[in-house]
């Protein structure tokens, strides 16, 4: 247990907070949200950096540190409370074909900074949205669960999975640990991150993804799965999660500039190609992509059966 505490003490630990005014010794009294899984919510004085010059009531996103007696929010700065909705793209640079991953500090599950352009570099990388507490076990815990498949398939040294929590209120570090350890997540791996909650407002907008509440526990999100190659650019966008790992493991690799199974690398582009005609629904997708081949085997057959008649009926 002792180690377990000083575990998460050590941990990089993203807050969201209300101002409530001017301590002692230059410090600022802020009430913090819970952490989940970390600490209750709580009042008290910390010493912020870079100072915020703020009213009663004003909320900040920052970092915590525990490590002095006076626990420290640093990278402080003024922010809103997360609010799950759509994106709004047109406030931002979206992510597409060509972009770079862009500078963010976020947390691991193990509680480290990661630059999210620059972390990864020099590997490929295969980035995911979920949320620790989906409902849904066709969504969040499929893809995890591929993923999983995946951390199996492919080389650690050329290739790095990460998922990136669109519920930064409750999904702390110490939360995403308990997921990873479910999923059997290898930190060397596979990176499952979180971070003070406007920068995954911002990333959310910047990667176009959706984030309806449905309660207080569950969100509706579109799936897209971002394959960058070694430089940092995306490469691929597989707008759904219904993908065959082995079939993204193909196009990982192919990316990376290995050789792949070309006709894996086709499935992938077939079912994604079928899931967008269909408005994102996979199932509808899925659908239509079964018809349209039991509809290109009814055709062949027909062919075939006729170039077979015709022979049969010049011999005779």
């Amino acid at each position: 247990m002792h180690a377990l505490i000083l575990a998460l003490a050590a941990m990089v630990i993203p807050v969201h907070g209300t101002v409530v005014g001017a301590g002692p010794n230059g410090t600022t009294i802020v009430r913090t949200d819970t952490v989940t899984a970390t600490l209750p919510a709580q009042t008290r004085a910390f010493n912020v950096e870079p100072h915020i010059t703020a009213n009663a009531g004003t909320g900040v996103d920052a970092f915590l540190d525990r490590s002095h007696a006076t626990w420290k929010l640093y990278d402080a700065h003024i922010a809103a409370r997360f609010e799950p909705g759509l994106p709004e793209t047109g406030k931002v640079f979206p992510i597409d074909y060509g972009s770079t991953l862009p500078h963010t500090s976020l947390v691991d599950q193990s509680g480290r900074l990661v630059d999210l352009a620059t972390s990864f570099r020099g590997r490929v990388v295969l980035l995911a949205f979920i949320f620790t507490r989906c409902p849904d076990k066709d969504v969040c815990p499929t893809v995890s669960a591929k993923f999983a498949a995946l951390s199996h398939q492919l080389d650690p040294k050329r290739f790095h999975l990460v998922e990136i929590s669109l519920d930064p209120a409750y999904d702390s570090p110490a939360v995403l640990a308990q997921y990873a350890a479910h999923f059997g997540a290898r930190g060397g791996m596979w990176s499952i991150l979180t971070g003070q909650q406007q920068e995954v407002q911002h990333i959310l907008d910047r990667f176009g993804i959706s984030s309806l509440r449905v309660s207080d526990e569950a969100f509706l999100h579109n799936e897209k799965i971002f394959v960058t190659a070694p430089d940092g650019k995306v490469a691929d966008i597989v707008q759904t999660a219904g993908f065959a790992p082995g079939a993204l493991a193909a196009q990982a690799q192919h990316i990376a500039g290995l050789g792949s199974n070309p006709l894996e690398r086709w499935k992938l582009a077939i079912v994604a190609s079928a899931v967008a005609l269909c408005g994102g629904s996979q199932f509808a997708g899925v659908v239509l992509l079964e018809t349209v081949i039991f509809l290109i085997i009814a055709v062949l057959s027909f062919v075939t059966l006729g170039w077979v008649a015709r022979k049969i009926w010049k011999r005779a």
